[in-house]
């Protein structure tokens, strides 16, 4: 066992070595902000796939939902169809983004809305965006704790530290390159994880007759309402995902951004499948997680005692690449919405280029800290993961999506759509912690305490839509111009 946790040891050197040579290579091209922040606009279609398949397979996947896969089976995937449904509705307009051929999201809000949208869609986007690096932090310290016995506290900081630098030596020059090293680790590690333990308990008839027949079934023993509950976070997540836009407006051109989105639904397909199943495979290996309360470890489990040392080693390999390549590119986002979205749009207008990297880079050590101290704040992974989707997809999407699809969206109408879907995430969060509103809920609904946070993307989005529908109703309609770059007539 010394042995495997040398060679996990020298797994995570290599890796993190690797990386930084990357990064500091990459850096060597910023010269300007649109380097930083858009790679300059010249990413290919095997890169972009590469990045987006990697950014979007976080330690939400590898932690919280391999978790609910072991516990539950392939019902999972009711979170990973929300993301699936959103790629293919996001093929629609990926085009028309790089078209319009900005920095960010919120610059797409204000084009669309006005500038109070831009600066109030920052806010929610960045909130989101830091819960998810520090939920990053949190997993990546998991794996190195229970692969490697590096304490929970050190491995945090090392995540942390390596997180920030990666991010803050070539800002999305660094993301990309980095992500075609972990997208290709990820569907490598995973891949060869999943056949060798298939093979190893005997194949379907082996799964089959291990596992309860709910774990095949389409939803577990649960509800409608609990598979649209789980599905319509990430769905709305996904639609409002600002590191996305992001990376459509790096790409060399439009058919660049559509192309990549067709590879990027096969390739989220195929990683959630795989990591589902390797979740599902690992009960049958390690049965007793479940008893123990440390279901979210299957994955890390797999990787140390259900492998070869070999195999072992290219699962962390994978593991680690999930988790790098989620944060650095949140990390890079919200450091781009406060320097680009609020600092250079309403405190330093027309501050040389130079001095606005440096200010993104400052920034991103900052978010970085912050994410480290948000992990006392919520029980665990899977907790983080949904209160971050809440804030984004009922923050920004709703708005997003009338951007896109709705002539009649009004100004005031996104506006108000952005401020209910903040308030609305920040109530629900808050009534699902007391006591009255579990009693009521587990009495009337059947829903358990533990389970009530799952939900709070309901009435979030419901007051978003409605305020969305309401106020731009109320309102004169929109001049052309606002619409026009957005909607093909």
């Amino acid at each position: 066992m010394q042995s495997n946790q040398n060679a996990y040891i020298l797994a995570l050197i290599l890796y993190l070595g690797i990386t930084v040579v990357i990064s500091a290579l990459r850096a060597l091209a910023v010269k300007d902000q649109k380097d930083f922040m858009v790679g300059g606009r010249k990413v290919s279609t095997f890169m972009m796939v590469m990045t987006l398949v990697a950014t979007w397979t976080g330690a939400g996947s590898l932690i919280g939902g391999a978790g609910l896969a072991y516990r539950q089976g392939y019902s999972e995937l009711w979170m990973s169809v929300g993301a699936w449904i959103g790629i293919l509705i996001v093929y629609k307009w990926a085009g028309r983004v790089r078209k319009i051929a900005e920095y960010t999201l919120p610059d797409l809000l204000e084009k669309r809305y006005n500038a109070a949208a831009r600066l109030f869609g920052s806010l929610a986007m960045i909130i989101g965006c830091v819960t998810i690096v520090g939920y990053q932090l949190k997993g990546g310290a998991y794996i190195l704790e229970v692969t490697t016995n590096i304490p929970w506290n050190k491995g945090v900081m090392i995540i942390g530290a390596a997180v920030i630098v990666l991010t803050l030596l070539g800002g999305m020059r660094s993301v990309v390159a980095l992500d075609l090293l972990n997208g290709l680790m990820i569907l490598f590690g995973i891949g060869i994880a999943a056949l060798v333990l298939f093979f190893d308990i005997g194949g379907v008839g082996g799964m089959t007759s291990s596992l309860p027949k709910s774990h095949f079934s389409i939803l577990g023993g649960h509800s409608l309402v609990w598979g649209i509950s789980v599905m319509l976070p990430v769905l709305l997540l996904l639609l409002g995902e600002p590191s996305m836009y992001q990376k459509f407006f790096s790409t060399e051109s439009e058919s660049t951004a559509r192309k990549a989105v067709i590879g990027w639904v096969i390739g989220v397909i195929l990683v959630d499948l795989l990591i589902c199943t390797v979740a599902i495979l690992g009960r049958i290996k390690f049965p007793h997680l479940g008893e123990e309360g440390v279901a979210e470890r299957v994955i890390l489990d797999v990787a140390r005692k259900g492998l070869p040392v070999w195999g072992g080693v290219l699962l962390l390999a994978a593991a680690l690449a999930v988790i790098f390549s989620t944060a650095d590119s949140f990390l890079l986002t919200a450091s781009t919405n406060l320097t680009h979205d609020i600092i250079e749009r309403f405190i330093v207008k027309g501050d040389s280029k130079q001095k606005i990297v440096l200010i993104n880079r400052v920034v991103v050590v900052l978010f970085g800290v912050i994410a480290y101290l948000l992990l006392t704040r919520f029980r665990n992974v899977l907790t983080m993961a949904i209160a971050a989707y809440t804030m984004i997809g009922a923050g920004v999407t709703p708005a997003v999506i009338a951007a896109f699809f709705w002539k009649r969206a009004t100004p005031g109408g996104g506006l108000a759509s952005i401020i209910g879907g903040i308030i609305g995430t920040i109530a629900a969060k808050v009534a699902c912690d007391i006591v009255v509103v579990q009693r009521y809920f587990e009495a009337h609904f059947g829903i358990p305490p533990s389970e009530l946070g799952e939900y709070v993307m309901i009435p979030a989005a419901l007051l978003a839509f409605g305020m969305l529908v309401l106020v731009s109703l109320i309102q004169s309609p929109p001049a052309p111009s606002k619409w026009e770059p957005f909607i093909e007539k």
